[in-house]
């Protein structure tokens, strides 16, 4: 019981000397509040881009309205023209038991030009039967009577640039008939917008224009039984992981089949492992906390140059190196921790900024909130680690 009540003594003298040797340092702590909110907005923005990054190259795959999809043996992701599989592969997967139905959807980049200056845009073309809807968008499901009309769709509102400036035109007007370039073509094809969603672009593409199969044949003229991805409802009552195990027994190599969340996830981990972007970002959430460290550390040895002798009155009256590890712990903390709420400010004004640029779905998700926190704890024990060594080596007698 002495034992517990002399640590918590200690701690709570801890807490008033940080406290009181933390306020004491005025502007010389605000530079260094300032520095460590920097490298927490830092991290806040490296995880904000990283997760914008991928809930954009998810946003259509979350979309599908079904449970499975079906892809070529070939398929890797969607972030790339996808390739195509046999539309047979589709009418063999409604005879397996579970599956309600199977509905192609057809997807590749295209160039759409500018009429006000005539350059290329690139945009995303998808495309399915109108008897077959495979998103779950109303705005789209809305339109589908429109998209059947010959050399109609519609396009994104929340398109990025030049695109989504068009697509702003659409939204005033109705209509807006757009040229897509085709080299060698006596004359060229157009597409009449006749109508607006919301999705949000990806990192490749400023936007998304839908519309129909017939639509989508005449301007590319690519054969519609050449399928991107196949979309899988199963049947009331059915277990989509059975339903895939009996599609994969039916199909065989001739399809990768995944479950909705596994095609999403494949998605994502396409961008974080095999592309350079998610190191990238991962390298920038590092560096903020190094910066972070240093920054601690910084003022906690500067605090201690300070009270150097002070700490040593007090360690020749008895307190032991237990009550510097406090002391240090609890400065190091209140460092981390004072920046963080500022941090959350500057943050959602970055992200709104950033976001009305580049149309990518930047929000600060609880998830960052509880990781950043805990980050900003751990990079304040860390440097208090390193200070507290540091104090270990006072001599009392040295300084006196």
């Amino acid at each position: 019981m002495t034992t517990r009540l002399g640590q918590a003594f200690q701690l709570a003298a801890a807490a008033r000397l940080a406290y009181r040797q933390l306020t004491h340092r005025g502007a010389k702590l605000l530079a260094a509040l300032l520095g460590v909110m920097v490298a927490v907005v830092l991290m806040f923005t490296q995880l904000g881009f990283k997760g914008a990054l991928y809930d954009s190259g998810v946003a259509v795959a979350k979309a599908f309205d079904g449970e499975i999809v079906l892809a070529s043996p070939d398929f890797q992701t969607m972030s790339y023209n996808p390739p195509w599989m046999p539309r047979g592969l589709l009418y063999e997967a409604r005879g397996v038991a579970g599956v309600r139905s199977a509905s192609p959807l057809y997807a590749s980049t295209i160039q759409v030009a500018n009429p006000s200056d005539g350059n290329f845009l690139t945009t995303w073309l998808y495309a399915f039967d109108p008897n077959q809807p495979v998103l779950t968008l109303p705005d789209v499901n809305r339109a589908i009577p429109l998209m059947r009309q010959a050399h109609a769709a519609i396009i994104d509102r929340h398109s990025r640039y030049e695109l989504g400036d068009l697509a702003a035109r659409v939204v005033r007007s109705g209509n807006l008939d757009l040229v897509l370039p085709a080299s060698g073509a006596e004359t060229q094809y157009v597409l009449t917008m006749v109508g607006s969603f919301e999705i949000g672009p990806t990192i490749s593409a400023d936007g998304t224009i839908i519309t129909s199969d017939l639509n989508f044949y005449r301007y590319l003229h690519a054969p519609l039984d050449r399928v991107s991805l196949g979309i899988v409802r199963v049947a009331d009552g059915a277990d989509p992981v059975a339903t895939k195990q009996a599609l994969q027994r039916q199909l065989g190599p001739r399809a990768r089949i995944f479950l909705k969340d596994e095609f999403i996830a494949n998605e994502i981990n396409f961008y974080a492992y095999r592309t350079p972007i998610g190191f990238i970002f991962n390298v920038g959430l590092a560096v903020g906390v190094f910066v972070g460290i240093v920054f601690i550390s910084q003022v906690l040895h500067g605090i201690i140059a300070d009270n150097v002798r002070e700490y040593a009155a007090l360690r020749a009256i008895g307190y032991d190196h237990t009550f510097f590890r406090y002391l240090v712990a609890f400065i190091a903390v209140a460092l981390a921790v004072v920046t963080y709420l500022p941090s959350i400010a500057v943050t959602l004004l970055i992200y709104h900024v950033a976001a009305s640029v580049t149309k990518l779905p930047l929000d600060l998700k609880s998830q960052y909130l509880v990781a950043i926190l805990a980050i900003v704890v751990a990079m304040g024990l860390t440097a208090a680690i390193f200070s507290a060594k540091k104090l270990r080596r006072v001599d009392p007698v040295d300084l006196f």
